[in-house]
């Protein structure tokens, strides 16, 4: 474990500023009902967007009020209770039953909330005219929002990222069915001439990003930083891992409390940059940026039981978990929490974890695919969506599964060279290379000796938690490998003392009750 751990507030995690709401939980009611449900949800957003701040309490109260709506009305009650098995009503048909009016922001937001809904929870099939709608209204919420953005609009840190973080999601949706629609449907995209495509979205997110500012903590710089990270998702996304990489070195350590507010934002963050380094080859790195996000959640995940999120959060937890268990075959040094982790998870990843420790190649690329971020073959836009043929959306995600177990076989060797010299503190390279060839001695002097780069997300973050490898340190004299004895860390030993005294005074205790 680490002396220090990733920056976060108490106060901005939900148990602490989500108020338990007075709506109750009817899971029967009429559509009459139903419908006056969601415009009365609609009027109190609207008072809420309106509320003029006039001071910094003020400020943290109205958005309190946004994130109970939000969290617990929308999410948590009517998406679980009131529509659970139903699409909402959009805004304008309950401008229309009501016989009222709502400010296109409202709007725009309300029926973000309900394509949502649709994509994650109703809809089994893809249906292209929900896909088409959402993204319409994508295209205007964000146009209002870029004309908002001297207003301190009071929404939560958790609301704008799950809109991010939505848009790329839909975007993923639509181009892994594109290629099963029907011919009336593929004419009809061709009228419309306007639909999802990456060279669009990457507009309007760097539209947002490029107005960083870490001096200003308000609404549109959640907006901007959120957008930041969702450009690097959707080009993971999108097979272009170089320029996500590129994209995560730059988030230095004091950015890190921006994204910490929203738990789905600091897992992305996180998990995305973990990836970035494993394919990068920077097994080391790999290791402790998952590592790092696997153990700040677990200790503050009871944190968001209040949020209707804690489900999605911990799924997202036992994916980076899984990810990490494949990272330790090309990094084979694990923390013993995190083995405790893999024995306690929901989906008996210590099972598969033992597996992939002898390199069960079929294995491993089940739990990659499993816990790797979603990557396809994107619309790139619509002149090549109107005249791409056959295009296999998956094949990208597959390219990479290859290529990492192609490197398995690689990884295997080098491990090899830790039990080959566990049995020696000097070896001739004339007796190693009756056992394995050479080359590997250096490589696994590389991968254990590796440096961080200098660039802000390693020289400010990771940084914080580098430490020594507690592998096997050789080195090389006159063509014979030496075996430096192992350093041990005296805050190491004093917690392995403290264990092993602890396991004592319970022998003792179990062996009194025995007498």
């Amino acid at each position: 474990m680490y002396e220090q751990e990733l920056p976060s507030n108490l106060d901005d995690f939900p148990n602490y500023n989500l108020k338990q709401s007075t709506e109750s939980e009817k899971v029967v009611v009429d559509d009459d009902q139903k419908k006056k449900a969601a415009y009365q949800f609609m009027q109190s957003l609207e008072k809420n967007l309106r509320t003029k701040i006039s001071s910094p309490q003020q400020r943290v109260q109205t958005l309190a009020v946004s994130l109970e709506l939000y969290d617990t009305i929308f999410n948590k009650i009517y998406c679980n209770t009131l529509y659970k098995d139903t699409l909402f009503p959009l805004a304008e048909s309950l401008e229309e039953a009501f016989n009222d009016e709502f400010d296109s922001i409202t709007k725009l937001l309300f029926n973000e909330s309900c394509y949502r809904h649709a994509f994650q929870s109703v809809q089994q099939q893809f249906n292209l005219q929900t896909s088409i709608e959402s993204w319409q209204n994508y295209q205007l919420l964000f146009a209002a929002l870029q004309q908002k953005q001297n207003i301190d609009l009071p929404l939560p840190p958790s609301w704008i990222w799950d809109i991010l973080d939505e848009y790329v999601y839909q975007f993923y949706v639509s181009s892994r069915w594109r290629k099963l629609l029907k011919n009336d449907e593929i004419t009809q995209l061709k009228n419309i001439q306007d639909y999802w495509n990456l060279e669009e979205i990457l507009k309007t997110l760097e539209a947002f990003s490029s107005q960083r500012n870490s001096a200003v903590q308000n609404t549109f710089q959640y907006l901007a930083y959120y957008s930041y990270l969702a450009t690097a998702k959707l080009h993971v996304m999108s097979g272009n891992f170089n320029a996500a990489y590129t994209m995560l070195s730059q988030i230095q350590h004091s950015e890190l409390i921006i994204y910490s507010k929203s738990g789905g934002a600091y897992q992305s963050l996180f998990s995305y940059a973990g990836f970035c380094f494993l394919l990068n080859k920077e097994y080391k790195k790999a290791n402790l940026t998952l590592t790092l996000i696997v153990n700040y959640f677990n200790k503050y995940k009871q944190l968001y039981t209040k949020s209707y999120q804690y489900d999605s959060l911990i799924k997202q937890h036992e994916k980076i978990l899984a990810l990490l268990a494949v990272t330790s075959i090309f990094y084979p040094e694990i923390e013993d929490n995190i083995i405790t982790l893999l024995k306690e998870s929901r989906n008996k990843l210590f099972e598969k974890y033992e597996k992939i420790l002898k390199y069960d190649q079929q294995l491993i690329g089940e739990v990659f695919l499993q816990s790797c971020p979603k990557i396809i073959n994107t619309i790139k836009n619509m002149k090549e969506f109107q005249t791409e043929q056959e295009l296999n959306p998956n094949e990208t995600i597959i390219e990479v599964k290859d290529k990492l177990l192609k490197e398995v076989l690689e990884a295997k060797r080098i491990n090899d060279v830790e039990q080959v010299l566990s049995l020696y503190n000097q070896i001739t390279f004339e007796h190693f290379n009756k056992l394995l060839p050479e080359k590997y001695v250096q490589l696994y002097i590389d991968r254990n000796s590796v440096a961080l780069n200098e660039n802000s997300f390693e020289s400010t973050i990771l940084s914080k938690f580098w430490q020594k490898s507690k592998l096997l340190e050789i080195e090389i004299k006159n063509k014979i490998i030496h075996v430096k004895e192992v350093q041990v860390n005296q805050r190491d030993f004093i917690n392995q003392l403290a264990q092993m005294n602890a396991s004592l005074e319970k022998s003792i205790q179990e062996l009194s009750k025995n007498l």
